[in-house]
This record gives C-alpha cells, structure tokens and sequence, in this order.
C-alpha cells in the first residue's frame, strides 16, 4: 500500500514538474522570435489529435458523449473559449511579457480567486482560515512584484497584469467545466477542448503558413512542451489520483512553480533575489494551507495541462 502511495506522489510530482518546466522553454522559444498564438495552436492541435486517439482506444463510446446533451456541449464550448484557450493564451502571453518564473509564481496565485469567486457567488461569509490566506498570498504577490521595495514595481505594469490575468484566467479554466468532468471521461473532455482550442486559433493565425527557423535545441524544446509539458504531463496526473488523494495532489502541485524558478535560474541565467524567492514560498505554503483547511481538498480531477 505504501509502495503505491508512493508511485502515486511521483506521478503528480512528474505531472507538475513537466508544467513548470515547460514555462521557462516556451521562454527561450519566445526569445528565438516564436508567437504566442503560434505555440498554442501547434500544441493544442497535436495534443488534441494524439488524446483523441488514446480516449478511441480506450474509451471509443465516450468520444461522442459531450455533443448529446444540450446543456454539457454549451458548457464544453465555452470552457473551450474561456478556459482552454483563455487560460493558455494569456499564461504563455505572461511568460513572453515577463518571465517564466513570476509567470507560474503569479498564476498559482488561482487557488485564491476560486476561492473569493465562491465565497462571492454562494454569499458564504468566509472563514478565518480564508481570511488569513488571502492575506498571504496578497503579501507574497507584493514580495514577487516589488522585490521588497514596496514603493514601486520590480517588474513591468504589462509584465504584472498578464501575470495577474494568469491567475483570473487559471481560475476560470478551473471553475468552468465544474461537473463536466464528472458526467464525461477527462480525457474525452480535455482532447476536445485542446483539439477545437488549437483550431479555433488556427483560423486567425495559421501555424502551417509561417514555420519558425530554430535550431536543433529550439526545436527540442518546442517537442518537450508538446511531449512532456502536455501529453505526458496530463496523463500522469490523471493516474496519480488513482492513487493519492485530491488534497495530497494540490500540495505537489507547489513542484510547477519551484519547476520553472529552477530551470529559470539554472538554465537561463535568472537572478531572484530573496524577497522574490520569499514572496514565491509564501504563496505557495498558501495554497499548501487551503488544500488541508479543506476537508476534501480541491477537486483536481477537473484539471488538465497548461
């Protein structure tokens, strides 16, 4: 029993990592002159196309599911729109703006919107625990974008509104297909909403029409991300909820952001300073202490890969 607990805590650690890793790549492409759009619509064409595949193999009756029921494909379009494409959309245009680090940093930041969101939405006073994490990720925000210097930005004004539009958006790509997941198979549901994502902006900016010219690393890069940073990155996670809880999933979920402040600062030479690296770890014990003030933890079972 154990030993599987702990083949479970590696999947979702693996799943995480491949995500935030994946951010300071898309940095380095974005350097070589690659388009935001143009990622995103390679990716999500290819993601989709291959998880098609695998949800025919195995769940060939299910593919449809989505598209009978007038109320789940309303809901499937708009989490298409809004979520898949609205949440990658802006989370890479915040890596090319600013850098990967503060953009993973910011965006995990979408615990706490949920959890205002819901508080607003059923007019439940909120509790102390929420109360006191709200202030914390507020002050851990403030450390990241000042760099302790409170008086002004350490970063860019555009820098920080995509950054904090990652988070709104991340929230949103979470609250949106609420009980969607649940009626259909996940991977049916996510091989849609990439698959139509990808094409959607295909139609405004074809990815076919203009190849970028990288190079032998660059190109590794941009197969990593679509391989590892989506494909593998979602099904991994999947499978370790089959094996660890919904709670313990959320607090190795802290590994996207250290992932992507790792090879940030290893890879492509970033300085953090300490209130940076302070700012990122408040934020992240904040989510650590939603996820066990919540009696069952988040639902992750409706989240698919950046």
């Amino acid at each position: 029993m154990k030993r599987v607990r702990l083949w479970g805590i590696f999947l979702a650690i693996l799943g995480s990592s491949f995500w935030g890793i994946s951010g300071p790549i898309s940095e380095a492409l974005f350097d070589q002159g690659i388009k935001v759009s143009w990622l995103i619509s390679s990716k999500m064409i290819i993601a989709g196309i291959v998880l098609m595949l695998v949800a025919f193999w195995k769940e060939r009756k299910a593919i449809l599911a989505p598209w009978r029921n007038t109320r789940d494909a309303l809901q499937l379009i708009l989490f298409i729109l809004f979520g898949m494409i609205g949440m990658q959309y802006i989370y890479f245009k915040a890596v090319a703006v600013a850098n990967a680090a503060t953009a993973t940093i910011l965006q995990y930041l979408s615990p706490v919107v949920v959890l205002i969101f819901l508080a607003l939405r059923l007019r439940e006073k909120p509790r102390r625990i929420d109360i006191v994490t709200i202030c914390f990720a507020m002050m851990g925000t403030a450390l990241v974008v000042t760099k302790g210097h409170f008086t002004h930005l350490a970063i860019s004004p555009n820098a920080f509104f995509w950054g904090i539009m990652a988070a709104l958006a991340a929230a949103a790509y979470t609250l949106l297909p609420a009980g969607l997941l649940h009626r259909h198979s996940p991977i049916v549901v996510t091989a849609w909403a990439q698959l139509i994502g990808g094409l959607l902006i295909d139609v405004f900016d074809p990815f076919w029409k203009e190849i970028p010219h990288l190079d032998h690393a660059g190109w590794a890069g941009y197969w990593f991300i679509v391989i590892f940073g989506t494909i593998i990155a979602y099904s991994v996670y999947l499978a370790s909820l089959q094996f660890i809880s919904p709670t313990a999933a959320t607090l190795l979920d802290a590994f996207e952001p250290l992932g992507a402040t790792v090879v940030s600062v290893v890879f492509l030479h970033m300085h953090m300073g300490f209130a940076e690296i302070l700012g990122g770890v408040i934020i992240i014990l904040t989510v650590a202490m939603m996820a066990m003030a919540t009696p069952h933890g988040p639902k992750l079972e409706d989240r698919s890969p950046d």
